[in-house]
Formats: C-alpha cells, structure tokens, sequence
C-alpha cells in the first residue's frame, strides 16, 4: 500500500464470531522469518456436517522484545485443548473464537490463475466452561463498500435473493473484493438501496456445510445399488444491515480513495504472480524481489462503476 492509503483509508469493523466443538487441532509452534511463533488451523463443528476452519499466527515477542500474551494463550490452546480427532467427541473441548476477521487466502496455482479462498482469521480462542451458555454458530459483522448488487438465479430462475459484490478495507489500507448472498427477506431493500460505492455495516451467517444425499437405484436382482451425492454450500449470508452510510459521515470510504487502493491491489497481484513464476524457475540464480517500479494498472470506470 502506497503512504497515502495507509493513512487515508481506516480498517473495517470486521468481527468474526464462531463458537462450536474443536474437530481437530493443527496448531504448532515453529519458525517464521527467523523469529519463534505459533500457527496453525483449528477446524470447529456449530452443526451436523458443518464445520469452520480458522486460521492462527502470532510471534513469541513483540517489537518492543517482551513476551506477547497471545502466544500464550495459543500455546495453551495447542498443548491442551481437546479435539474430536485426538480426544473423541465426548471429551472434545467446546469452544469459541472471538476476535475473528474475513480475510482472504490468495495465491496463483500451477495454471497462473488466481485463487481467492474466504478465510477466517483471529488469535483469540476460547473454552466454554461447562456452566456456560452453548450456542454453536458461526457469525460475521463487517462494514463493506458495494461494487454491485444483482438478483441471485439458479437454473435460469431467479432464487428471490441478491448477490452483494463488495470491497473490505482490511489493515494498512489493503482492499480485498467479497461475495455476500442476502437472504430473501433483505433483497428487495439491498436491491433498492445498496448502490455501488455506498459504504453499509452488513451481518449474518457463515455457511459452510455438506449435504449428503443417499438413494437406492432400482435392480432386477440383487442386493439394491446405493447412489452418494454430496453438495457443499458455502457462502456468507446476510440476514440484516444498516442504511447507506451518508456521503458526509466520516465513516463512509471515499469513491476515489477505494479506486486508488484497488489500483494497488493490481500492482500487489501481479508482484505476486511474477514472484510465483520467478520461484518456478529451475536455475541457481537469486531469486528476484519485487519490481515496485513496474507501471501501475489503473481501475477502469468499467471494472469499478463507482
């Protein structure tokens, strides 16, 4: 990010809260640019065939050379909390991560495409005392800038919910792009309201589960043959939000401001794709940094109707 976004453009309330049964534990501690720290993934059940996976990182120190206080509480989590995988469901420790954050995990793979996996991210994890109130679920609060909203079809038909296009302004100014589905009962409003660079505060669920169908397919003879369909559903469903941000609040993001931030994303991307195709190369040479002084892509009115 250029100087100007990181003190033009403010961080996002952005606040992930998901509380469930600890599936597996895959924290651990190691090595990261030379310095002691801890990551790793803990999977978490809220329901039958839905399970969340969130991200963990944190140095042993902080700047300033003290111990920081969330490794701590991390290395707790690593070395003592039990999972179904290590512990079998009736010992598994109920949990609940606060502090969480959407991020996205991106990366070019082997085809130079671009992926862009949702991921949720936080250092703050929990047990939920037996005395504790126990509400699996899995839950976003996040402030989004609109590039579009359009109805949502399947099967050429129309669902009666809308698709939310948007942009989260993430630490430092970073700007990542973010699909939301809004549920029937907030479409119409969303349709009519929600126009591309208005700023809202947006909440609802985070879906990610499986759904398992079994049929028995008719024989002449013979024991009966057994048909598994599995569909996954993942998306981020908002069931309510605020009105537009006005244009004077200082809380809603500057049109242009967010074109500037994007056009540092494009810069980003492609250092990270030319990094990639650098580390692909068979020879003993170097391996290159980043060329910061390549031309920067601009946004078109176009990509960003803004």
């Amino acid at each position: 990010m250029t100087e100007e976004n990181k003190t033009t453009l403010r961080q996002a309330e952005n606040f992930v809260l998901i509380e469930g049964t600890l599936l597996e534990n895959r924290l651990e501690e190691k090595e990261v640019n030379g310095k002691e720290a801890i990551t790793g993934e803990m999977d978490i059940e809220v329901r039958e065939n839905e399970v969340h996976t969130v991200s963990f990182f944190t140095y042993k120190y902080k700047n300033d050379g003290t111990e920081n206080s969330i490794y701590k509480g991390l290395k707790t989590a690593m070395n003592e909390y039990k999972s179904v995988a290590s512990n079998g469901r009736e010992e598994a420790d109920r949990v609940r991560v606060t502090g969480g954050s959407i991020r996205l995990n991106e990366y070019y793979g082997q085809d130079d495409q671009l992926r862009s996996i949702p991921q949720i991210q936080s250092n703050f994890i929990t047990r939920i005392r037996a005395d504790e109130e126990f509400n699996p679920r899995a839950e976003f609060d996040v402030e989004i800038v609109v590039k579009s909203v359009s109805p949502e079809y399947k099967n050429d038909e129309e669902t009666g919910r809308a698709i939310v296009k948007a942009y989260i302004v993430l630490y430092e100014g970073k700007v990542i792009p973010f699909d939301f589905v809004v549920d029937k009962d907030g479409a119409d409003f969303v349709s009519e309201n929600y126009e591309p660079g208005v700023t809202a505060r947006v909440y609802g669920d985070i879906i990610n589960y499986k759904e398992v169908k079994e049929e028995e397919k008719p024989v002449a003879f013979g024991k009966p043959q057994k048909k598994v369909t599995t569909k996954t559903v993942r998306e981020y469903l908002i069931t309510g939000g605020s009105e537009p941000y006005d244009e004077d609040d200082p809380k809603a993001y500057d049109k242009e401001v967010i074109k500037k931030a994007l056009t540092e994303r494009e810069v980003w991307l492609e250092q990270l794709k030319n990094k990639k195709n650098e580390d692909k190369k068979k020879d003993n040479k170097p391996k290159k940094g980043f060329d910061t002084k390549k031309d920067k892509k601009r946004i078109s009115d176009e990509e960003l109707p803004f």
